[in-house]
């Protein structure tokens, strides 16, 4: 996206020069950049504050060690700060203070906040002059950032003439009715003898502006396996109708995993080591280079090591074991080795043939417990009007998903069945991401760990996000990236330059979680009720569009963001128009019994599922005329092609939702139903493009041909005619 910025000449600094450079280096605030508002004619808003601020210019002054100051010196102090503000600050925080949603933060309101808070005007100086590094809370809204500090770029005056600017335009009047000299130049100075980093600054901020914790990040483990074992749902509600194969220990440990039997005996930490060194060394290998192998080598990272956040997550993770008695209170975690995932955390011998279990989401979240909130919290989801069932669709009940569908249950072909499986088991495991044994959070961020399953006909995300211009910057600069810098600072200390599936998925509002539903809004593929709530901007809808938006927001402006969106979401309402009348004439094929062998030749389905016209269950089912031709052609246009529109606009691949997918074979899948419903309707077997005739001229030559053939008939036949003829012959 193209970005307005000031085009210094060359040769010495000039002003313009300065407030491009000032420009450039804000645009680091919160690492997002938004559009900037340089530009903006403000000219008219700028006189009416600056006439109400000098009308009150006679009002007592609210705190003390302020000065008073004469009307002039208010005048030019406000028009000093106000130009500090316009020309470098409110290309982020904007020139109405409201700041963007989820990337800078608001003045209004939060000024005022801070105001109340002891220690603000040092606090407010600190920012300025050093930046700040971390989470802060306004409102209800977190924002996960850093601003740079402006230290080396203002001198006193102008820091202060902005800081007071700031304060008087968004602090509360009501307690602080005229703050015209809050900030002094000397105030200024004084905090530049001190000099702190950004992440100091964030440290001392007023204890009453503490970040709240959030619900999930004190939830209870015990609660949290509670509500996960008692919402597992094992088999499914059509578990008569199907039995597990072997494989599915894997897939569902929870539910099918026993110990082998082959080996049996007690075996200490050690034991494990040693053995599988031998007997899978690939395994002891990946492990031996993970943050588990290797746990003392986390204490040891520098600070400016991208890593270094480890420690503090080592730290949460040895509270949690604290908490629960596995470690002393002085007690460090030495090792996370086979023993502690495969039997139980701390543990020192185990049964190999009783004791021994596949690692689940319990297993990870019994230790990772923020992390198995952050994803157990997607079940929380409510769709408006009931367009999916609560949680769905998320990864933390895909495997629910799975089992309590009709066609999957249905399937006699289970090992085909088991495709379904590979991806749909994340829900009981957290290996889909981060593989076994390296577990690794640097693969899980990088966008080749999703095309495992975000890829194919029916959710061909990975294929969109690679052909899109995302995706390219990826392919060409991506090897550049550091993936092993959390995502709060991909851009800022990762390098990356285009967006991952992670950093758009897992953000929201400058938080980045394990729960990737906050934003959902088409879910896994369009439908009418959905796309009536975003037509009808019912406030669902609406709130998480405007939440896309701030997540775009990082690398675009708003207004792109915006139309971008609109645009996308009028090319998914146009690709369901097309799909819905294909489906209506679907279904009155059906309804009318016309389609090829209704009558004739049509088993029904397996049970649990039940006959349906172009329905699901015929993509992996087929026997005699069920599903016939057009069905399946239906079944491909509304859960491949329909899907494929919409996940290709979304991901911005231009020939993914136009051409080569999406609209264009919509178009096409559409033309064979239509002429299909025409042969069918006609009566006609051979119909065909090379003997194509209108089938009504057609109906009307037969009937006149059966017309004429009848009357000569009735001639031949009659008595008189034949008695001539035989006349003749006697003749």
């Amino acid at each position: 996206m193209y970005k307005e910025s000031y085009q210094p000449s060359a040769g010495s600094m000039t002003p313009q020069r300065l407030h491009c450079l000032i420009f450039t280096g804000f645009i680091l605030f919160y690492f997002f950049g938004g559009e900037t508002n340089q530009a903006q004619n403000t000219d008219n808003k700028e006189k009416a504050l600056l006439g109400e601020w000098l009308k009150e210019g006679s009002a007592g002054l609210a705190l003390t060690g302020t000065v008073p100051l004469s009307k002039g010196d208010e005048e030019q102090q406000w028009a000093a700060g106000m130009e500090v503000f316009s020309r470098s600050c409110a290309g982020c925080h904007q020139q109405s203070g409201e700041g963007l949603a989820g990337s800078f933060p608001p003045l209004a309101g939060h000024i005022g906040e801070i105001l109340s808070s002891k220690k603000a005007k040092d606090y407010l100086i600190e920012v300025v002059l050093f930046g700040v590094e971390g989470p802060i809370q306004v409102g209800n809204q977190r924002y996960n950032g850093m601003m740079p500090g402006w230290g080396k770029v203002f001198d006193d005056r102008q820091i202060a003439d902005v800081l007071n600017y700031v304060v008087n335009r968004w602090g509360d009047k009501d307690k602080f009715p005229s703050n015209r000299a809050y900030i002094s130049p000397e105030d200024v100075r004084k905090k530049r003898l001190k000099p702190m980093t950004a992440h100091d600054v964030w440290a001392s901020r007023p204890q009453e502006l503490a970040v709240k914790s959030s619900a999930k990040e004190g939830m209870d483990l015990k609660a949290l396996i509670k509500g996960y074992d008692q919402s597992h749902p094992a088999k499914g509600k059509y578990a008569q109708y199907w039995e597990p194969i072997p494989m599915e220990r894997y897939w569902n440990p929870k539910t099918f995993y026993h110990p082998p039997q082959a080996i049996k005996g007690e075996f200490g930490r050690a034991d494990c080591i040693s053995c599988h060194k031998t007997v899978t060394p690939g395994v002891v290998h990946a492990w031996e280079n993970s943050s588990h192998g290797r746990i003392d080598s986390l204490r040891k990272l520098s600070e400016k090591d991208p890593k270094a956040y480890k420690k503090k997550e080592l730290a949460e993770i040895e509270q949690q074991l604290h908490s629960a008695g596995i470690l002393k209170k002085t007690e460090l975690l030495q090792e996370v080795s086979c023993i502690d995932c495969h039997g139980a955390i701390g543990a020192q011998k185990i049964r190999h043939d009783v004791d021994l279990h596949m690692p689940d989401r319990v297993t990870c979240g019994s230790c990772h417990v923020r992390q198995f909130a952050e994803s157990e919290s997607e079940r929380e989801q409510k769709w408006p009007n009931n367009e999916w069932p609560q949680g769905h669709p998320s990864h933390a009940v895909d495997w629910e998903a799975n089992v309590n569908l009709a066609a999957w249950a249905a399937m006699p072909q289970r090992a085909v069945a088991q495709g379904c499986d590979m991806c749909h088991y994340q829900q009981n495991r957290c290996d889909g991401c981060h593989t076994r044994h390296a577990f690794s959070v640097a693969e899980a961020r990088n966008p080749l760990s999703c095309a495992t399953c975000h890829n194919g006909v029916d959710h061909n995300e990975f294929e969109n996000y690679m052909l899109s211009k995302h995706g390219t910057v990826f392919q060409t600069q991506g090897k550049n990236w550091n993936f092993d810098v959390p995502l709060k600072d991909a851009i800022a200390k990762g390098g990356y330059t285009a967006p991952t599936c992670a950093s758009c998925h897992f953000e929201y509002h400058g938080e980045y979680s394990h729960n990737l539903v906050r934003k959902v809004r088409w879910a896994f593929n369009p439908t009418p009720e959905i796309a009536q709530g975003i037509k009808e901007k019912h406030p669902w809808y609406q709130k998480r569009k405007e939440d896309w938006i701030a997540t775009c927001s990082a690398c675009h402006s708003p207004r792109f963001a915006g139309d971008w969106l609109d645009t996308a979401d009028q090319a998914i309402f146009e690709g369901l128009q097309v799909q819905q009348e294909a489906k209506k004439v679907i279904e009155d094929l059906y309804k009318d019994g016309l389609l090829v062998g209704q009558k004739t030749n049509r088993p029904a389905p397996p049970p649990p599922e039940k006959d349906a016209p172009g329905a699901f269950f015929q993509l992996f089912w087929a026997k005699g005329n069920n599903p016939s031709h057009v069905e399946r052609v239906y079944a491909n246009m509304w859960e491949h092609d329909m899907i494929q529109h919409y996940k290709g606009v979304m991901h911005a691949n231009p020939g993914g939702f136009t051409y080569s997918a999406g609209w264009g074979v919509l178009l096409e899948r559409y033309t064979e139903i239509m002429d299909e419903n025409t042969r069918l309707r006609s009566g006609s077997s051979h119909y065909s493009e090379e003997n194509d005739s209108s089938p009504k001229t057609f109906s009307k030559m037969k009937w006149l041909i059966g017309v004429v053939s009848s009357s000569v008939g009735a001639v031949m036949l009659s008595s008189g005619f034949i008695s001539r003829i035989i006349g003749k012959r006697k003749k």
